[in-house]
């Protein structure tokens, strides 16, 4: 291993070139590190400082001072690339324009040679930095709607990118960017590393990240992949398959759906870093193509998750639901048997049963390691292969239908769930085949108020009452908007008007219910109540389905305020 230090010139000249590596990560510096880096620099060019420092390259050297892979600073050394490239396209000088193009390109040779650039992106991004970067073309506006509807990433990053060095550009005049350029080139330097082997960049892959480096859990299982290719394989094949995974997740989710995947896989709470959990996965894999085979199928189905891709309208709904929990515990449980379906039980069967279990366990408080036990049960039956029967048992083994109702039907403004259960009730009655979309802020509004200011609501409730009454959900009313404060004291014909016209921005079901009865009385708000604690049970309920005998056991009376 060698290491010296040298200029931003020492390192872009001659026919040296660097190439990014199928393990790499994409370009990821967004527009606040290049501007950042540009302020950083031109500070010290104001100060007129002796040399400016930018950190490491570690390179793996393939061809004796020509030719090195970047193990570690190709997000500084990609935007170096991109800067030079702009600062040519400002210049009328020709001599600093050839200086400024003999950074991003490898001088010819004679004049039949190939244009060859000397920074080679990731396969999937290089024609667009050839094209749009190097060749100038400009990027449509067309174009760069579908980059945004893809979500790529590394292109938009380009893009913005060379925005922000235009408008740090803004106002200089083209001796002051020369000047600029002539200080990037002779006074800011870098410590270059070159090793000669995939082991050796493994190695300084894994220290620098144990060193606090930005890399991902993800650029490390994809480094262990690499490090699992025999001799002579090619890599620009595990590379595709890589570029595979990312388009069908998305860069940004990698580390969040391979953390739910091993859970899928192994259904214990992690005991080390995600990537080292995933060493002893992917050398139990006959191959580093067929580990990465299983992910892609699995990442296509926790994308169905995320996107809510169901054809089942019970499964659709219940995913919804799912979707507004403050936990994702119920995504590896999820995700196992969609990778593995159990025979005899459908997806809508599976994901209305998980909306169960995981809104009892939320209401009922369990612990974060309380709600994993049955999940990793579910999961560990699946992966065993045991019968759908032998699932539901897992199911109404872990639920308790009467602790569960007994909290839902005391106080539940205020709770972390309360939100979630209105929704989720207000679809209740709904066909299924309706599907409702909800936008804008929604808020919990109390129809009897918090305070018994106005003589209507002291005429008609006790202290007792109001104080039974005032969190629970028979109370609690869905609107549209921000908090109505204006409202909150008001009688309910006031009240009335108020939701009326909220409800005519976004319409709530059960706030019509409010709107249909002409008195807030006890008697009322425990009939609406009981409707909502019956709707909610049979929602969420898992063992013998809850059902009142007599009405008045679902109703609390004015005699009982206390329920």
């Amino acid at each position: 291993m060698e290491a010296s230090e040298r200029t931003i010139s020492q390192i872009l000249t001659e026919q040296i070139r660097y190439e990014i590596p199928p393990y790499q990560r994409p370009y990821s510096w967004e527009k606040g590190n290049v501007e950042q880096l540009l302020d950083d620099v031109w500070e010290a060019y104001e100060a007129d400082d002796e040399e400016y420092f930018i950190g490491s390259l570690i390179t793996i050297e393939r061809t004796k001072g020509a030719l090195y892979d970047v193990v570690d600073g190709q997000q500084r050394l990609t935007t170096l690339n991109l800067i030079f490239a702009r600062l040519r396209d400002k210049m009328s000088d020709p001599y600093a324009m050839v200086d400024l193009e003999a950074r991003v390109r490898l001088p010819k040779k004679n004049k039949d040679d190939e244009s060859k650039a000397r920074l080679t992106l990731r396969s999937r991004d290089q024609a667009f930095y050839l094209k749009h970067v190097l060749e100038k073309h400009p990027v449509s506006s067309v174009y760069r709607r579908e980059l945004e509807k893809s979500q790529d990433k590394p292109k938009l990053n380009i893009l913005e990118n060379i925005e922000a060095i235009d408008r740090f550009c803004e106002g200089k005049d083209e001796k002051t960017i020369q000047a600029f350029k002539d200080y990037l080139l002779d006074r800011v330097f870098v410590v270059m590393v070159a090793t000669q082997s995939m082991k050796s960049a493994y190695r300084l892959f894994n220290v620098l990240n144990a060193r606090g480096m930005p890399l991902s859990n993800a650029d490390l299982i994809k480094n262990l992949l690499f490090a699992r290719l025999q001799g002579g394989q090619k890599s620009e094949e595990l590379e595709e398959r890589w570029l595979e995974l990312e388009e069908t997740i998305g860069i940004d989710r990698l580390d969040q759906f391979f953390a739910h995947h091993r859970s899928s896989l192994v259904a214990v709470k992690s005991r080390k870093a995600l990537h080292e959990e995933f060493e002893p996965i992917i050398e139990r894999s006959a191959s580093p193509f067929m580990f990465l085979d299983q992910i892609i199928a699995s990442a296509k189905n926790y994308v169905r998750i995320l996107q809510a891709n169901f054809d089942d309208s019970m499964a659709l709904r219940s995913l919804r639901s799912l979707h507004r929990v403050a936990f994702e515990e119920w995504i590896p449980p999820l995700l196992t048997f969609l990778n593995q379906p159990v025979p005899n039980m459908s997806e809508g069967e599976f994901v209305v049963l998980l909306e169960k279990i995981t809104y009892q366990n939320w209401i009922r408080r369990l612990a974060f390691t309380a709600r994993l036990t049955v999940y990793f049960q579910l999961i560990n039956a699946i992966r065993d292969g045991k019968t759908s029967e032998e699932i539901i048992s897992i199911f109404r083994g872990g639920a308790n239908d009467t602790e569960f109702r007994s909290l839902l039907d005391g106080e539940v403004y205020g709770r972390p769930f309360a939100h979630a259960v209105l929704m989720r009730l207000e679809e209740a009655d709904q066909d299924e085949s309706v599907t409702k979309t909800y936008r804008g802020k929604i808020t919990i509004e109390h129809v009897l108020p918090q305070a018994l200011k106005d003589e209507y609501w002291s005429d008609r409730f006790t202290d007792e009452e109001h104080r039974s009454w005032l969190h629970r959900l028979g109370n609690l009313a869905l609107l549209a908007g921000t908090k109505n404060y204006r409202a909150q004291y008001f009688s309910f014909t006031r009240k009335k008007d108020i939701y009326a016209e909220k409800n005519k921005i976004v319409s709530f079901d059960t706030t019509k219910q409010v709107l249909g009865v002409d008195d807030w009385t006890p008697d009322q708000l425990g009939d609406r109540h009981g409707n909502l604690m019956s709707r909610a049970m049979a929602v969420w309920t898992l063992g013998v389905a809850w059902c009142p005998l007599d009405p008045s056991l679902a109703v609390t009376r004015r005699s009982d305020p206390k329920g």
